[in-house]
């Protein structure tokens, strides 16, 4: 994105709009969407920067699809583009929210319905798995980094630490292993 032709409200708002017009699955299905329309489509931000806005989305509090459309939008737009990405990614979904409130009982009655929605859930869970893999690729660089990215895996998966103080612990750990590099880095030079 150039500085002389800032990117339109208009045009943040109906790229969010229309990412959150497929949320099916929740915010971590949206992120190979979100990935897309941003780095491919849009070109706002580059693969190693998506990956950045979305680990900060997942330390804040919310739901990480609104939360990465909140920290693009102030990247491109600042406040303006906080607000409308935020309400262009949620307002579809929203609107979709309230008729299903409005016409659930009546769609029970409906298997084809029930069938499609029960449907869906391998597309998400393959949509989850696919940018498990993506993101394992752009932040888990060399044999090291792998190893720790499944070695936090294992430890989740087999232990089930408290996720904030494993959290606190794997910040602490990255900070670390940065200053490490960077050190290395400046005494190379």
């Amino acid at each position: 994105m150039s500085a002389a032709s800032p990117t339109s409200l208009l045009s943040l708002f109906l790229s969010f709009a229309k990412i959150g017009a497929v949320l099916i699955g929740g915010g971590y299905a949206m992120l190979p969407l979100l990935e897309d329309e941003i780095v491919r489509r849009k070109k706002w931000a580059t693969s190693e920067e998506i990956a950045d806005f979305f680990a900060l989305a997942q330390l804040l509090p919310g739901v990480i699809a609104i939360n990465t459309a909140m920290l693009v939008g102030n990247r491109l737009r600042g406040l303006a583009g906080n607000f409308v990405a935020s309400v262009g990614v949620v307002s579809v979904p929203f609107a979709l929210i309230g008729a299903y409130a409005v016409t659930y009982s009546q769609m029970q009655d409906f298997p084809v319905v029930m069938r499609v929605l029960e449907g869906v859930r391998p597309a998400v869970a393959g949509m989850m798995l696919a940018m498990g893999w993506n993101m394992s690729r752009k932040g888990a660089k060399g044999f090291w980094g792998m190893a720790f990215a499944l070695a936090v895996a294992a430890v989740v998966v087999v232990w089930n630490p408290p996720l904030v103080l494993f959290i606190l612990a794997a910040i602490a750990a990255g900070i670390a292993w940065n200053a490490v590099a960077v050190r290395r880095k400046g005494a190379a030079a």
